[in-house]
């Protein structure tokens, strides 16, 4: 068994007394109801419900109750990023900011209760699970655990995305080694005693109470326990090494969502499984994928959409993402799933059977600071009317019934008047050449509808439509300064106006170089390769192009296997891993940005990648499967290499062919012996010591 990351003491949160939840109930709190009467605050329960999200506009972090699809509870947090993200545990809440420090408040209190300083400059994954709430970061290798109980541990390199079962042991993938390592509640160091087989990719999942692992190189998942790893079952279907799991099964159906494809497989993950769904979904850019008790969604982030299937595939609903698109959706502890703005001005909540409510999350004034005038309780005036009379008795019947009196209808207060609208949200603008593309999000209406929306600039107006969010201006001129002005118009008037910051269009150039490209080995004959962001220029960067030569040969060689090769991602990413590379060779690795206005200089960095030949052997059908993955140096490089196969009095010799860009090479031979016989293969690599691997026949 493999351990590492010993816990940092230092990152501890302080404790609280019980006495704390006595005291908050005591004190004055900012709490509201959006839509609604007001409620208990949610802080007071000590199960950790609904969803907190962070609104960068108002600088303020709010509670989403997904049951009553409203936002209850506010708390004020200036000052965090647009990028920032809660997480919340049973008593305090965590508002996490990229690369700055991690804000505390209590749930009672809803007041900030202290700070912490991040650990790593990235937007981490959370789990709201118990014995928690945990932050991973991802790139760095790191995790924090937050609570009575905290910790911060390292894990020793790049992490996959984690998940957690439900007794709160928390599961994660080490990109580098293969690693399958657990956090124990409690524990302040990880267990590792799993490692994947070398080279395959994947990720995990949890299927009831149980950890999986999806393996995407063979299409298989295995269970993972600390009694074990299990036996791998096949998926059904071929997905990607791109492929990515759900953290949680559909009704005992493995959710995995296939980008590059633009697909969506339920997959059974019982061993007498039932045939596999797959769902397509159009070309886009998803931003992941996330599964409620019996539903799961899909963000798709070019048509600002959230759509929700059931474990059969059916679609169950699809809305759209108000303002600029969604994050990458979340699982709550009350497993619904969450969609947060991208400005935290809007969530939506999936409920578990797939419906999708939206919560606006606009905020309210607080009374305490604009009191109204509250009229003083009517005084008894003298009595100047004389002798009082006495009540008298009422008459007699006279023997006919009374008519009936006729109710009153009641009086309905007169409607509230209608005022201009509120300003605009966010309004920013991204210049072109001799344009500019303006955005803003919605305005308070203010009692009647938003009709239109005006967009005003030196030489300049456009009025566009009430649901209108963008505005593309044209005819400008290259090289002079613009701001644009965005106000909302309704029946009773024009609302105040809300600015961008100055913008200059030009004629849009090629990205800058990408900045501090890295290489370093990586695995068996890999390389990872990190840079920052390059500058746009004018035109949104499209992606990057990678490519790689040994250093002799310079970068504008064919990019031919095994000496050079190349490949593209998305504009999102800042790291690529190249498999199969030249071993014992220094490799110089290039990275540049494209766009529509081509492609921009490259940065680059040079490694040696190091590795050695493997081989990996199964039983399958009654014959014994050979798989070689040999590292790509010039004497094994598409290869025939000499292979012995033996077992108890018996023994076959052949040649096996590596072949194709991974050279690697694949063979069956039955074996005659019986269960329980240990049957070794003995691989005899060019410049190498022989490898041999043994299995018992079963």
């Amino acid at each position: 068994m493999i351990r590492a990351g010993k816990g940092t003491a230092g990152a501890r949160w302080r404790a609280r007394a019980p006495i704390a939840l006595i005291v908050a109930c005591c004190v004055a709190v900012v709490g509201i109801a959006v839509g609604g009467a007001s409620k208990p605050l949610p802080g007071l329960d000590v199960v950790a419900t609904g969803h907190w999200i962070y609104n960068s506009v108002l600088g303020k972090a709010f509670h989403i109750d997904g049951a009553g699809k409203r936002a209850d509870a506010e708390v004020s947090v200036p000052g965090a990023g647009a990028d920032s993200q809660v997480v919340q545990g049973p008593t305090q809440g965590y508002i996490l900011s990229p690369g700055k420090k991690t804000v505390e408040f209590g749930k009672s209190t809803l007041s900030v209760e202290g700070s912490h300083p991040a650990p790593a400059p990235e937007r981490p994954v959370t789990l709201e699970v118990r014995g928690g709430p945990y932050a991973v970061y991802r790139e760095a290798g790191t995790v924090s655990r937050f609570g009575d109980r905290a910790v911060t541990v390292k894990a020793g390199g790049p992490l996959g995305t984690p998940v957690a079962t439900p007794d709160g042991r928390l599961w994660l993938h080490r990109l580098d080694t293969g690693l399958l390592c657990e956090l124990a509640p409690g524990s302040e160091r990880l267990s590792c005693p799993f490692v994947v087989p070398q080279g395959h990719k994947g990720s995990l999942t949890v299927v009831g109470d149980t950890a999986m692992f999806v393996d995407t190189t063979d299409d298989t998942a295995r269970t993972v326990a600390v009694t074990g790893l299990g036996d791998p079952v096949k998926l059904g279907v071929e997905v990607p090494e791109t492929a990515v799991a759900a953290s949680n099964d559909v009704e005992g159906r493995v959710a995995i969502l296939d980008p590059q494809g633009a697909r969506l497989h339920l997959v059974d993950a019982a061993p007498q499984k039932t045939p596999p769904v797959t769902v397509g979904l159009p070309p886009g850019d998803y931003a992941g994928v996330a599964a409620s008790r019996t539903a799961v969604a899909v963000v798709d982030r070019t048509r600002k959409t959230v759509r929700t299937f059931d474990r059969d595939g059916r679609e169950r609903d699809k809305k759209p993402i108000p303002g600029e698109g969604g994050k990458p959706p979340v699982r709550g502890q009350d497993s619904r799933v969450y969609v947060d703005g991208v400005d935290g001005a809007h969530v939506l909540v999936v409920e578990h059977d797939g419906a999708v409510n939206e919560v606006p999350v606009t905020g309210a004034p607080d009374p305490a600071q604009d009191p109204k005038p509250v009229a003083p309780p009517p005084q008894n005036p003298p009595d100047t009317r004389g002798p009082v009379t006495q009540p008298q008795p009422p008459p007699a019947p006279t023997g006919k019934p009374d008519r009936p009196v006729a109710p009153q209808p009641t009086k309905k207060p007169p409607p509230v008047a209608a005022s201009p609208p509120g300003a605009p949200r966010s309004v920013t603008a991204t210049p072109g050449n001799a344009s500019a593309t303006v955005r803003w999000n919605a305005a308070a209406a203010n009692g009647a509808a938003v009709t239109g929306y005006r967009v005003t600039w030196s030489g300049g107006e456009r009025t566009v439509g009430g649901g209108a969010r963008t505005a593309s201006i044209t005819g400008l001129t290259n090289g002079a300064s613009y701001v644009f002005t965005v106000a909302a118009i309704n029946r009773a008037g024009t609302g105040p106006g809300a600015s961008s910051a100055p913008v200059t269009p030009a004629v849009p150039k090629p990205p800058s170089a990408p900045g501090n490209v890295a290489a370093q080995p990586q695995g068996n004959g890999g390389a990872l390769i990190t840079w920052t962001p390059a500058t746009a220029n004018g035109s949104p960067i499209t992606g990057y192009r990678i490519y790689w030569c040994p250093d002799s040969e310079g970068p504008n060689q064919p990019h031919d296997p095994p000496d050079c090769g190349e490949a593209t991602v998305a504009a999102s990413a800042r790291q690529y891993v190249a498999d199969f590379l030249l071993v014992g060779t220094e490799l110089r690795f290039y990275v540049e940005a494209m766009s529509a206005a081509g492609n921009g200089p490259a940065g680059d960095d040079p490694t040696i990648p190091k590795g050695r030949p493997d081989i990996e052997v199964t039983q399958r059908n009654g014959m014994v499967r050979l798989v070689a993955r040999t590292i790509t140096e010039s004497s094994n490089w598409n290869a025939t290499l000499r292979v012995v196969v033996s077992g108890p009095g018996w023994s076959e010799e052949f040649s096996i062919k590596l072949t194709g860009q991974h050279n690697t090479g694949t063979d069956l031979v039955r074996y005659p012996g019986a269960k329980g016989d240990r049957v070794t293969v003995t691989l005899y690599p060019n410049s190498y010591d022989p490898i041999a691997k043994t299995i018992t026949w079963k």
